[in-house]
């Protein structure tokens, strides 16, 4: 019987180390990125209107974790959320600024220093656009988006010779061959890569316009909206894809051509309810009848002149059963919908 025991002893522990050495080796989590996916469980629970909360999950893990990717991506949010929705840019300022002298990696100090700078100017604190991008600039070179966002930055807050500076590198980047080498594991077909890179022209052009003519430079401003007004795009509402309806608009306002300021504008005020485009139109409005009397029965008649009924259209449901539009409406005012649009 002690015999049988032993055996038994013997293959239990024999089956144990057999069964040990099958099992598959344990992979070990990163500590940051588990702690990044428990942010984002955290952060999805909350309610859309919990602005304290989702600011102080923010600001916890990028205490925690100063100098990780995930710094920069939260950059903005802390902005937003502390600096402007909170109505504490200090604050919002001091942690971000922290985070940058503290984060070695040059494209999370990029962020970074995108998010801080409009509150840095708020709270009167040194800043420099161009040094923060040339900090980027130091490693690798800027890409298109890099260039067009410190553009579009700098002239959102009038510093326009950095503005035409980052516009005009931003130029170079918008070809066709520029466009693929952003995204080489994509298939674009030629002509869909000459499409975007004449929208990367567009954008450049815009900001480009707007930056020269704040610096005296009108006529080169206005050689940069004629080349890049033909290269937009405008939705099914006329309302351009970029921001050269509203800077060449703004730029006849102060010309004193309020009919042609009217005409630009009104599209991305009235009908995309843009704020920007909105005060330079009522402020053409009021020069062309001598006040604003009557500003929002004749907008409501311009929104009616720029809306269209829509073109016609089949598509699919999930089931794959085709549904005719019109059948749909049936000449009734009815509400279009687009989910994630491809």
């Amino acid at each position: 019987m002690k015999k049988f025991l032993i055996a038994v002893g013997l293959l239990l522990a024999l089956g144990l180390l057999a069964g040990c050495a099958k099992e598959e080796p344990v992979e070990e989590v990163d500590p940051v990125e588990a702690a990044w996916s428990d942010f984002g469980d955290t952060y999805y629970a909350l309610a859309d209107e919990d602005i304290e909360a989702k600011a102080a999950l923010m600001e916890a893990f990028v205490r925690e974790h100063p100098d990780t990717e995930y710094a920069g991506r939260l950059a903005g949010g802390i902005a937003y959320y502390r600096g402007e929705s909170l109505g504490d840019p200090a604050a919002a300022y001091a942690l971000l600024n922290e985070t940058y002298g503290t984060n070695t990696d040059p494209e999370t100090r990029f962020e970074l220093g995108k998010a801080m700078f409009p509150l840095a100017l708020e709270l009167g604190e040194p800043a420099d656009l161009d040094a923060i991008a040339q900090d980027l600039a130091a490693s690798r070179e800027l890409d298109f988006g890099e260039m067009i966002d410190v553009a579009d930055l700098a002239v959102e807050h009038e510093q326009w010779a950095t503005g035409a500076k980052y516009a005009e590198a931003a130029l170079a980047k918008a070809t066709p061959e520029a466009f693929l080498a952003d995204y080489p594991d994509d298939d674009y077909t030629p002509e869909e890569a000459a499409a975007k890179a004449d929208r990367r022209k567009a954008m450049s052009y815009a900001d480009l316009g707007w930056a020269l003519h704040n610096m005296g430079e009108t006529d080169k401003a206005m050689a940069a909206f004629e080349a890049g007004a033909p290269l937009k795009t405008v939705d099914y509402l006329g309302v351009a894809d970029t921001s050269i309806d509203l800077y060449l608009g703004k730029v006849k306002l102060d010309a004193g051509d309020a009919d042609g300021a009217i005409t630009l504008l009104s599209p991305a005020a009235i009908m995309g309810s843009n704020d920007d485009a909105m005060a330079a139109l009522r402020e053409a409005y009021a020069t062309v009848k001598g006040n604003d009397d009557g500003i929002d029965e004749w907008m409501w008649s311009q929104r009616e002149a720029l809306g269209k009924p829509i073109d016609a259209f089949t598509l699919a449901d999930y089931e794959g059963n085709e549904h005719d539009f019109s059948a749909l409406s049936d000449g009734k005012v009815t509400l279009l919908a687009f989910w994630f649009p491809t």
